[in-house]
């Protein structure tokens, strides 16, 4: 699925790894690294339910942090632009949005979708 026409103005719920910035858990299929992004909190919630499903508990030598559900306020471009980065910095190609658990991914290029904040906020800067 490609980006919804309203994504830059509604909050966003992104699953994240990092407490004190962005780390986008990116998600692999036969395409490669994708970032999530939900306008649905149930289904954010369900990925990051089977996320953690997934996810060995503790042990190692240095504990990871857990995934965790992070939301990006509406109207918020500084976050999206920072998220987008991130993904992008993480190695992912595509940022898919409301993908249901198991099914394939849909996906917009994280690059266009950063070339598009980027364009809106200056589109705003010259108001």
């Amino acid at each position: 699925m490609g980006a919804p026409n309203d994504w830059l103005t509604r909050p966003l719920e992104v699953l994240n790894v990092g407490k004190r910035s962005y780390a986008p858990l990116t998600w692999r299929d036969e395409f490669g690294l994708s970032g999530l992004a939900f306008r649905d909190a149930a289904l954010a919630r369900r990925h990051l339910a089977r996320v953690l499903r997934a996810t060995p508990a503790g042990g190692g030598s240095r504990p990871r942090p857990a995934p965790e559900l992070l939301t990006l306020a509406g109207d918020d471009l500084r976050a999206r632009e920072e998220w987008l980065r991130a993904v992008l910095a993480a190695g992912a190609a595509r940022v898919a949005f409301d993908p249901l658990p198991g099914a394939p991914l849909e996906g917009e290029l994280a690059a266009a979708l950063l070339a598009e904040v980027l364009s809106y906020k200056r589109g705003l800067a010259c108001l």
